[in-house]
């Protein structure tokens, strides 16, 4: 596991009691200093580290070939979309500067209970106005061989109710998912949309949870 060989490399206690889901901690990694936070895109339990660039690369080889007792294995960055799509994790492409936090669906990284902060004004202000968009998970009916790319038009019917913003096919669940920003009245959970990819209407559902470990599960498990 990621515990196993990071735990390897530092002497820092990685456990539970002292390194808890979404915390961060400076830490000794190979002799070198960095900052280790207890996230993962990938959405497994996994620590990102960030050092400088005269230590990183010392870093990596490190782990690289510490991992290699591990079955560690490279991944590219079009795997790593298939699988932030699988825990309905928003990217770029859903988090821009052009909607409100809550037409991104992501007010739940907002504390409004805190001093002022950089957007808490403006955010503020967006929640007594009317949501233009609503970001929304999609599940759409495919044969695998079509996958989209992201920015094709959804259809209510016969009319256009918004545009996707990332499309992937994930393997582990034979399932086509999309993120689409749609009027808001067409985002209720199971609401039944088509998305046209390759000059076809391809069939698309609302779905509220993450595909995979749609409970969060995973990256938040216990260390020992």
């Amino acid at each position: 596991s990621s515990q196993e060989v990071l735990s390897k490399l530092t002497s820092a206690d990685l456990s539970q009691r002292r390194f808890r889901w979404f915390r961060a901690n400076y830490l000794d990694i190979a002799q070198h200093r960095a900052l280790a936070l207890r996230i993962s895109y990938s959405g497994e339990l996994g620590w990102e580290i960030h050092a400088d660039r005269d230590s990183i690369v010392d870093i990596y080889r490190e782990l690289w070939n510490c991992g290699q007792n591990f079955g560690m294995v490279h991944y590219g960055s079009f795997a790593m979309n298939v699988m932030r799509m699988e825990k309905a994790y928003k990217g770029a492409s859903e988090l821009n500067n052009e909607v409100t936090l809550l037409e991104a669906d992501a007010m739940t990284f907002a504390d409004l209970a805190k001093p002022n902060f950089v957007g808490k004004a403006a955010t503020e202000n967006s929640l007594n106005c009317e949501l233009r968009w609503r970001c929304c998970y999609l599940s759409i009916q495919t044969d695998g061989k079509i996958k989209g790319h992201g920015g094709e038009a959804v259809f209510r019917d016969d009319k256009v109710v918004g545009s996707t913003t990332s499309v992937v096919y994930s393997h582990r669940t034979e399932t086509l998912l999309a993120f689409a920003y749609i009027k808001p009245r067409f985002s209720i959970t199971g609401t039944k949309l088509d998305v046209m990819i390759d000059g076809q209407k391809l069939s698309a559902e609302v779905i509220k949870d993450a595909i995979y470990d749609p409970k969060g599960l995973i990256p938040k498990r216990k260390t020992s």
